[in-house]
């Protein structure tokens, strides 16, 4: 239903000024972190057509899912043959008109908090955020708070990245709005009624690639081209240098293996995809069971495109949807490379390691899920007979009786229970088998009391592959253990220190100044031999370089071993140097003391006492 409100409202459960029942048409169009508008079209003598003027509101359903949505009207044609075109913006476009005062914040939840505890006026919005990365906010001078959202450099998404959904008052930054839900089209054939663009701008059938010394010497990968999995009627080889990706003059075998990475890391020889598929034109046509399982995609999310003449497959995102509110479907969906129309996303990879929960996340999406439970309304509990076998086996709950055309689904039968946003075949985002054990998707937040929980197995960061925790061995690989205390961040270091006279070792490390550090390394003395050194560190400060006490062990060619110490003085150190024949004491001044030489001394000395007692 499209409904007419006042300029005022603030809820929309009420019939407001009226619907629109005359509507010719209307469409709602979302970009993926763009724009979200509607357009109608009205005729003069169409029901509360009086009603009708610029800032008013229009409720109507964005896409076939999601319940209705606020436009605000911002612009009215003259009549035209008796009808006007109506111009609507989604009501968060309200969010130009609030000024925020500078803030700063550390991760996403704050950034976005922070825009509606520093508004100059009233903000009426609410902000939610499943991101938990932390990383520097900064906004130094009053803005709009739509454009610390994502309208300007260092936004709110430029920062943390995400994808947002406008619901009303209601913004979300979701870190992946959507969903791969499988769905696959083939690119070709059956979309030739389509407007495609293939962009082979970039495209690639293979490199060549090489390693070049400074000497000049070139280093090829066997057979010089290394090709990219495809099949493809033009030939495309770029040179690719991997000079850079070596210390050492490597092998042949090794710069193929090399090259083999960066064809499989940057997609070589895959095209980018931009494929807009307009419905109405083909629901008449053969092609269009091929294409209608577009139909439940939406915006966000990941579409498989498949090129078979090339034998690869891309995967795209749907970043635009035009959505027919009379007819109740899309009209057309654009499909390609996932981008951020508000502005550019940064990528800041350094603060994407820093992903913690906060309290304030948690606080939120708590207080989200409660919005979403008391919110629903409508719906329909069945109690189905699957099999028909006239006993009733599942019990089914979901926002539509009929499960061919619900979305939101939730059912339990004997085997288990499984909830899906995308119908009542899944896929499943949430589930439990008597067999499989539990499967889930999302959660998001909250407490695991690990008193009643086992853990088995390994737990393991599939990006960084060496830092993991296996609970059965007992082992844990990482290469540094950090805590905060009082805003201070304390810090266990195991690996290499190459600060501190490199080698391996553990440090433990209180903001810039080490407190403690002990670590060994093989050194080369200038015979070429190498040989172990031992160092134990109490006290040196990053920032000044100073030692505050030293201690180490240190293996030398002349076949003696030295234990030193050393105390604010840079290198001046004091040592015992121990020989196989000897032991030399050295101070920090450098005065130094033979044992041996010292005990001639002495025992000379007792000889002349010895001399001197008898006469």
């Amino acid at each position: 239903m499209i409904t007419l409100y006042p300029s005022t409202a603030t809820a929309f459960e009420t019939q407001g000024l009226g619907a629109l029942p005359d509507a010719i048409s209307c469409q709602v169009t979302e970009e993926r972190n763009g724009a979200f508008e509607l357009t109608i079209e009205y005729p003069i003598t169409g029901l509360h057509y009086a009603d009708i003027s610029n800032r008013c509101i229009i409720t109507a359903k964005p896409n076939p899912y999601d319940g209705p949505e606020p436009f605000r009207i911002y612009q009215i044609s003259k009549p035209i043959g008796g009808r006007v075109k109506i111009s609507a913006q989604h009501l968060s476009y309200d969010l130009t008109g609030i000024p925020i005062s500078p803030y700063e914040a550390g991760n996403a939840a704050a950034a976005l908090q922070g825009i509606k505890s520093n508004a100059a006026v009233d903000c009426p919005f609410v902000f939610w955020t499943d991101k938990t990365t932390q990383a520097d906010f900064r906004s130094d001078v009053p803005a709009s708070a739509r454009a610390l959202l994502g309208g300007q450099a260092g936004s709110i998404l430029d920062v943390y990245g995400g994808e947002y959904a406008w619901q009303g008052y209601t913004i979300r930054l979701y870190n992946q709005r959507g969903q791969d839900n499988g769905v696959s089209i083939r690119y070709g054939k059956n979309l030739t009624d389509l407007t495609q663009e293939e962009n082979v701008a970039a495209v690639a059938t293979g490199v060549y690639p090489y390693w070049l010394g400074s000497d000049g010497t070139i280093v090829e990968a066997p057979g010089k081209i290394v090709n990219a999995p495809g099949t493809y009627n033009f030939t495309r080889v770029i040179p690719l240098d991997v000079s850079q990706d070596f210390d050492a003059q490597p092998t042949p075998e090794e710069v193929k293996a090399r090259a083999e990475k960066y064809v499989q890391d940057n997609h070589i020889g895959i095209p980018k995809v931009s494929i807009t598929v307009a419905f109405q034109p083909l629901e008449q046509t053969e092609e269009y069971k091929d294409i209608a399982i577009l139909e439940r995609v939406r915006l966000c999310d990941t579409v498989t495109v498949e090129y078979p003449e090339l034998g690869v497959d891309a995967t795209a995102k749907c970043i635009k949807t035009t959505y027919d509110v009379i007819k109740g479907k899309y009209t057309s969906v654009e499909l390609g490379d996932a981008k951020s129309n508000i502005t550019t996303t940064i990528a800041n990879q350094e603060t994407e390691l820093k992903k913690v929960p906060s309290s304030s996340t948690i606080a939120a999406i708590a207080n989200a899920i409660t919005a979403d439970i008391l919110g629903a309304k409508g719906g329909a509990v069945r109690i189905l007979d699957t099999n028909d076998d006239g006993e009733p086996d599942t019990l089914y709950i979901a926002d539509n009786p009929d499960p061919a055309q619900a979305v939101k689904v939730w059912r339990y039968n004997y085997e288990g229970w499984a909830a899906s946003s995308n119908g009542y075949n899944g896929p499943f985002t949430i589930a439990a088998s008597i067999d499989h054990g539990m499967y889930a998707d999302f959660l998001t937040a909250g407490t695991l009391n690990a008193n009643l929980v086992q853990i088995t197995g390994t737990i393991i960061n599939p990006e960084k592959p060496d830092i993991y925790w296996d609970l059965g061995a007992g082992t844990l690989s990482a290469s540094r253990l950090r805590q905060t205390f009082n805003g201070t961040s304390i810090t266990i270091r195991l690996g290499e220190n190459s600060e501190m006279h490199g080698g391996y070792g553990m440090a433990l490390q209180n903001g810039g100044y080490i407190t403690s550090y002990l670590a060994s390394r093989l050194s080369q003395d200038t015979d070429g031999v190498t040989r172990p050194d031992v160092t134990a560190l109490v006290g040196y400060d990053q920032e000044s370089g100073v030692y505050i006490y030293e201690y180490g062990v240190d293996t030398h060619e002349e076949g003696y071993v030295e234990i030193h110490k050393a105390a604010q003085t840079g290198n001046a150190r004091s040592s015992v140097l121990v020989q196989p024949n000897n032991i030399i004491l050295r101070t920090g001044d450098g005065y130094m003391v033979d044992v041996n030489s010292l005990a001639q001394r002495l025992s000379a000395l007792e000889a002349k006492v010895d001399t001197l007692e008898g006469a």
